[in-house]
């Protein structure tokens, strides 16, 4: 998409906002990261906010009903956390919708803006972990008293994991990218070797699905918000633990323990830890990751592999440690 094409879509919405919310745009400033949604930090009279374009070729919510309700749902979900002080941006509601409209059909909504910085992957210092374990803890716990869908939206399933397997190794022999086909073969020989009945006593609940580091905002000293709440939805929630410390804890194929403790410290103050819950929530998640990670497409384009690589470093992490995971993290 072109600059001349976000401007106008800027100017559009700062109107909408005037019109809708009484806020005069006096700034608006691209913030460069997702895709295809926009985003825009706007300062206004009233201070600076973050705005988001739901692009329509991104969740297609013009013509998926249902999508457009999911979203709506987390929007108002984010806003309850946030008024419950837990730290995330709270969303401004207009005639209790939190997705906005403009008369030509530019759907954005409009959050608090958070001030502070993201960090690179696995360079979360332990004050920072430990404010955000207690951040998704209060977030997990707050979360457990929404009322559950008729489903969770993933569960561990053998069966359907190695049908998902098969079309990723299908595309990959059609392209003979045999460095793809390699890692399947391990996650293939990994999954089948898996005793699902660990999973039985997960807890299923709602959580925020995409924790992490760009979505987690941060001061030198520690957490500034946890934003981004689009993929929020019910399945189980030490999924969230699992992504947060993979992404801020692992550096250079090394699992930094001290952060991982800390993260650990303040989570527990808030949310119930099972003994081996972490190495059961890792083990899930590779589960939901291996099948979106390691398929060729993500290795083969160049713009995947910039953005992706790193979830594959993670996936690939997992599989090197496989047998030793309970011996590294039981005890944290």
């Amino acid at each position: 998409m072109t600059k001349e094409a976000k401007a106008c879509w800027a100017a559009e919405i700062a109107v909408h906002l005037k019109e809708r919310f009484g806020l005069s745009v006096q700034e608006a400033t691209d913030i460069d990261k997702g895709w295809l949604n926009v985003k825009w930090k706007m300062v206004t009279d009233n201070g600076p906010l973050f705005v988001k374009y739901y692009h329509p070729e991104r969740y297609k919510l013009h013509t998926r009903l249902e999508k457009r309700n999911a979203v709506e749902m987390t929007l108002q979900l984010q806003h309850g956390l946030s008024g419950a002080g837990i730290k995330c941006p709270s969303v401004y509601p207009y005639n209790d919708q939190f997705i906005q409209e403009t008369p030509s059909g530019l759907l954005y909504t409009v959050l608090d803006w958070v001030d502070g910085h993201t960090a690179q992957p696995g360079c979360l210092n332990t004050a920072q972990m430990f404010e955000l374990g207690m951040a998704v803890g209060r977030m997990h716990k707050w979360l457990q008293s929404v009322p559950p869908l008729d489903k969770p939206a993933w569960k561990p399933d053998k069966d359907a994991y190695l049908r998902e397997w098969q079309v990723n190794w299908e595309k990959a022999k059609e392209a003979e990218d045999t460095i793809v086909m390699e890692w399947l073969t391990r996650s293939q020989s990994i999954v089948q070797s898996m005793d699902f009945r660990i999973f039985e006593p997960c807890r299923v609940g709602w959580l925020h699905w995409d924790l992490w580091v760009d979505n987690i905002v941060l001061h030198r000293q520690g957490l500034a918000g946890i934003v981004d709440f689009d993929r929020m939805t019910m399945a189980y929630q030490e999924i969230d633990v699992a992504r947060a410390i993979l992404s801020g804890a692992l550096r250079d194929g090394q699992m930094r323990m001290e952060t991982v403790s800390a993260f650990m410290d303040g989570y527990r103050g808030y949310s119930e830890v099972p003994q081996g819950m972490l190495t059961r929530a890792i083990r899930m998640l590779y589960l939901i990751e291996s099948i979106w990670w390691l398929r060729t497409e993500v290795r083969a384009e160049s713009e995947l592999r910039a953005l992706l690589g790193r979830f594959v470093e993670e996936i690939h992490w997992i599989e090197d440690n496989w047998e030793t995971l309970s011996d590294q993290l039981d005890a944290v």
